[in-house]
């Protein structure tokens, strides 16, 4: 259809410029026209005026050609823009988002999310929560009882004295040689040694938003099963001490009182 649209465009192209060709023509020769009066020389002057003169066969041949020519390259024109749209609809239709840069999205540029630590930090001591610890420490705790009560028992002065002005010796031969063993014993605590955990509690991102850290969301996590489960910690605690406790005051007693009957026999 558009090659006979254009073919029809040029037809007539060419029958406007062969219809002025003729106008020019005939201008001419009514200008070169003889002005001798004779009657075969005015039937030449009317016989060139009535249109154009008829084309030799030549001339009618090369405008042949001509037409033909322009018909011929209008078609490869027409068909060269047709390929072109049907390669550009092909290149549409092949387009792959994941070809693209990684810094780009459909040729807009993406610039990567970044974060960064914050500036509030969590800080704690991880043994303070540990429920193995804790039950060792209750049993620390009842032997630190038992060991104030020997120092009471060797030095009646009350605690806050003993605490200020400590004795330099004690003349142990005072008392019963099992007293001092099981002070010595006792005595023997175990330090825990260990510094606390830093870490930061949430990110700052390059978009201006913020988000928890990872090791912020694990605290959160042990802190909310360490509270569930403290108070049937604390009363297990509380019953380790008193057991502890009544064991050691039991094992002193007993120091104190085989010693008197030594003494009595």
């Amino acid at each position: 259809m558009l090659n006979k649209y254009l073919k029809k465009i040029l037809l007539t192209t060419v029958a406007i410029f062969w219809a002025s060709c003729d106008d020019s023509t005939s201008a001419k020769n009514e200008t070169n026209a003889p002005t001798y009066g004779d009657k075969d020389d005015m039937s030449i002057v009317e016989s060139s005026s009535d249109g154009a003169a008829p084309l030799s066969s030549s001339e009618e041949s090369a405008s042949g050609n001509a037409t033909e020519s322009s018909s011929s390259n209008a078609a490869e024109s027409s068909s060269d823009v047709v390929a072109s749209s049907s390669d550009a609809a092909s290149s549409s239709s092949n387009f792959d988002p994941n070809s693209m840069p990684s810094d780009t999205l459909y040729g807009v540029s993406v610039t990567e999310k970044t974060c960064q630590p914050g500036d509030s930090v969590v800080s704690y001591y991880p043994p303070a929560y540990s429920a193995d610890i804790l039950k060792m420490n209750a049993k620390q705790q009842a032997d630190i009882e038992i060991v104030e009560l020997i120092d009471s028992i060797v030095d009646p002065r009350p605690k806050a004295e003993r605490a200020e002005a400590p004795l330099d010796r004690i003349n142990w031969s005072n008392f019963p040689q099992c007293l001092k063993e099981m002070k010595d014993s006792l005595e023997r605590f175990v330090a825990l040694y260990g510094a606390p955990q830093n870490f930061p509690m949430e990110e700052v991102c390059s978009d201006g938003t913020t988000r928890p850290t990872e090791e912020y969301q694990k605290y959160l996590k042990m802190m909310e099963e360490w509270e569930a489960n403290k108070p049937a910690l604390d009363e297990e605690i509380n019953k380790i001490i008193e057991d502890r406790f009544k064991e050691l005051e039991e094992q002193l007693n007993k120091c104190l009182n085989n010693s008197n009957e030594d003494a009595n026999t």
